[in-house]
């Protein structure tokens, strides 16, 4: 079972879909990067899976179709998923500890990608599909003085009616920060950050 692992990831690495430079969410982010809101799915790998991971695949990470999302299996078919961050680097993170929780090594077996998808530069943010909503789409009843703050791992907050800007952004790094995964002990830090904000 080692061997049929190994070969297949061995085997599907070159294939592993669009290249990415690891970009982290770094302030001062100058450019937010949003696509329509359906998903696109890029399969990795052509292991076979068993009945019961093959349904949580199809029926629970294929069935939310949004992106950024990462599914991850061990060599026994243990799993880990997710689906909204807000950039494929960190689907792909998340997945990988979610899947540690069941074997001590992982691979990424499929994502879940934006149509249109282009890697991060730096100083670009991307955002999920319902974060991105907000972003495109704010309500002119939410005054002036308002703010959003995202993190990588899908994390968001939108606030407005706020006294300040000063206020506005307070508010939202500390309602973000609120949303963040905190349950993956070695998940590398993904801090809120303030992102522009029409």
């Amino acid at each position: 079972m080692i061997v049929e692992f190994a070969l297949s990831l061995s085997l599907t690495l070159p294939n592993a879909g669009p290249t990415v430079t690891p970009v982290e969410f770094v302030e001062p982010i100058q450019q937010i990067l949003t696509y329509p809101p359906e998903a696109v799915l890029n399969q990795i790998s052509g292991v076979p899976l068993p009945d019961e991971t093959m349904q949580v695949f199809e029926n629970r990470f294929l069935a939310e179709d949004m992106y950024f999302g990462a599914f991850a299996i061990t060599k026994d078919f243990g799993y880990g998923y997710v689906t909204g961050s807000n950039s494929i680097e960190a689907a792909r993170d998340v997945a990988m500890q979610e899947c540690l929780k069941h074997g001590p090594v992982c691979m990424i077996y499929a994502e879940l990608l934006p149509i249109g998808y282009v890697p991060l530069a730096q100083g670009q943010a991307s955002l999920a599909a319902e974060a991105a909503d907000h972003f495109n789409n704010p309500d002119a009843s939410w005054g002036n003085y308002r703010a959003m703050a995202i993190s990588e791992d899908g994390a968001y907050s939108v606030v407005w009616n706020y006294a300040s800007p000063r206020e506005a952004s307070d508010a939202a790094m500390s309602d973000c920060t609120g949303y963040r995964i905190n349950d993956l002990p070695n998940l590398r830090d993904m801090p809120c950050v303030l992102i522009p904000f029409k």
